[in-house]
């Protein structure tokens, strides 16, 4: 597969988008050329028609690490996290995301799974030479999430509030949902939505984390050979 055929972000298409918070918050539109995707896609607590509901905390921490040149899934990573402050889980949230009161109790706390996450992602960028930097050699990635609600709201907001160091890597992704929508000139119906649209189906649990970093990451794939 050719390089062009291969570059996710082009910056006179118009299709893809880096965001990018700097410490006002604000995001940023760049122009970058990567050849690997770390795809995230958090679950967290959640309650069925509650307007006063209580802070979202993660209970899932699932990604997966695309290969763009190839369009192979190459890695996977996988953390049931517990919350502290709302430490039971709604049986709306069990139903939506299939994840039981066990996994989570068996979980670790949000500050834990960020450091096996860092360790998870520290041994893919030995092992295949990734740069989350423009000034650092390598292999150019950065993170893809289906709409920015994991990085942007329900990470920062968990980790401020709970006083956790944020890696910076998190501060730049893909927003692909967006990236959808600009490219095809419509209004994806949602992950599964985008996918049927394609003529794909959409593979395991919808609301499973795993499940949607899988499948956000075979939408990808079918569209980037396309941005010639």
């Amino acid at each position: 597969m050719s390089k062009n055929k291969t570059t996710l972000v082009r910056r006179e298409l118009g299709l893809v988008q880096m965001r990018q918070m700097n410490v006002t918050s604000k995001k940023l539109t760049v122009e970058q050329e990567f050849q690997y995707l770390v795809v995230l896609d958090f679950e967290s607590t959640c309650w069925e028609g509650k307007w006063n509901a209580p802070e979202q905390e993660i209970i899932e921490f699932p990604a997966v690490l695309l290969n763009l040149q190839s369009g192979e899934v190459i890695s996977e990573f996988q953390q049931y996290v517990m919350p502290m402050e709302q430490p039971v889980l709604s049986p709306f949230c069990t139903s939506l995301t299939g994840i039981t009161q066990e996994q989570v109790d068996a979980g670790v706390p949000l500050g834990t799974s960020i450091y096996l996450f860092s360790k998870w992602l520290q041994s893919l960028c030995e092992q295949h030479k990734l740069s989350f930097c423009a000034a650092v050699p390598g292999n150019r990635a950065t993170f893809a999430t289906w709409s920015d609600w994991d990085l942007e709201i329900c990470l920062q907001r968990e980790c401020t509030r709970k006083r956790i160091r944020k890696p910076e890597f998190f501060n730049q992704w893909a927003d692909v949902k967006l990236l959808y929508k600009k490219f095809y000139q419509r209004k994806p119906k949602g992950l599964a939505g985008a996918l049927q649209d394609l003529g794909l189906t959409f593979q395991g649990r919808e609301h499973s984390g795993i499940s949607d970093a899988r499948n956000t990451a075979t939408l990808i794939s079918r569209m980037s050979p396309r941005l010639k």
